[in-house]
């Protein structure tokens, strides 16, 4: 498979001011990527745009709410004002939340729709003119969420069920304008410490550590995927648990509803009660709704 050079490419990554998303846009501004940040935190942004700039790349940011579709083609102008092109679009902005349906806030199943799948439609519906004059790429990070319905974590996993038909779709549709598209599917990371999810009463938290299992760092997943732009790979799975949860799912369903069943008390206990701190902070509250 030959590698393509991403020098002097220009990208965009949704939900980029931390984590993943920002060690994404870190990783490819070494490449010699010319990166725009999108995230809702405007200083968040400018810290993470003055990192890079420092490592030494070339970055802008555009605070926009892609659950919007105005302000998305906002950020798709503001990387061809700036650099005048644009190659590659990083659907990375996500949210999650925790609890049974019967519990959960209505609003929280609005809302993970509206921002891991609807907003990813909104950014790729307003990129694919542009990346169809560069041959670019959508890429999608999903999670091993992804590859079936995960009990008392329903509207995540339905938000990136429906993620990954859209990009399923996608890949049909523009491949005759010879855009690729490229899914990552991840699993547990090491997140942020400010990483907030949605609780089941619809309440902000933040993401409470998750000890009890191997989870990798930001800039590994960031390496992969910047790996998988490079060889405009179609799927990649990063972690074993990742790569397990993807063959069982699809070759032994059998057992992984057996196995499940098995461990429904214990994934009860983790996903279905309010742990963790809350956030009180209402600037911060008013950043994320």
């Amino acid at each position: 498979m030959s590698t393509q050079n991403l020098n002097g490419k220009v990208a965009v990554i949704t939900g980029s001011s931390m984590g993943v998303g920002k060690a994404i846009a870190q990783e490819l501004a070494a490449c010699g990527v010319k990166v725009v940040l999108n995230g809702r935190d405007e200083q968040k942004l400018n810290q993470a745009a003055e990192e890079i700039r420092k490592a030494g790349g070339t970055v802008r940011i555009c605070r926009a709410d892609i659950r919007e579709p105005n302000q998305c083609q906002q950020i798709i102008n503001c990387a061809i004002k700036e650099y005048g092109q644009f190659d590659i679009l990083v659907n990375n902005a996500a949210i999650t939340s925790r609890g049974s349906v019967e519990e959960m806030a209505a609003e929280n199943f609005k809302m993970l729709m509206d921002t891991n799948c609807i907003g990813s439609a909104y950014m790729c519906k307003c990129a694919i003119p542009e990346l169809a004059k560069t041959k670019g790429q959508l890429i999608f990070i999903s999670s091993a969420a992804g590859f079936r319905g995960f009990p008392y974590n329903s509207a995540y996993t339905i938000s990136k069920l429906a993620q990954i038909g859209l990009a399923d779709a996608l890949r049909v549709e523009v491949y005759d304008q010879g855009i690729h598209v490229g899914i990552a599917y991840l699993s547990f990371i090491k997140n942020d410490p400010e990483k907030m999810i949605l609780n089941v009463d619809g309440s902000w938290m933040y993401l409470p550590e998750r000890t009890h299992v191997k989870r990798v760092t930001p800039k590994y997943v960031a390496g992969r995927v910047c790996r998988m732009i490079k060889k405009r790979q179609g799927h990649i799975t990063i972690s074993g648990l990742t790569k397990i949860t993807s063959l069982v799912s699809r070759y032994m369903p059998w057992f992984a509803n057996w196995y499940i069943l098995k461990n429904r008390r214990k994934i009860e206990r983790e996903y279905s009660h309010k742990v963790g701190a809350k956030v009180e902070d209402t600037a911060i509250k008013s950043k994320m709704v």
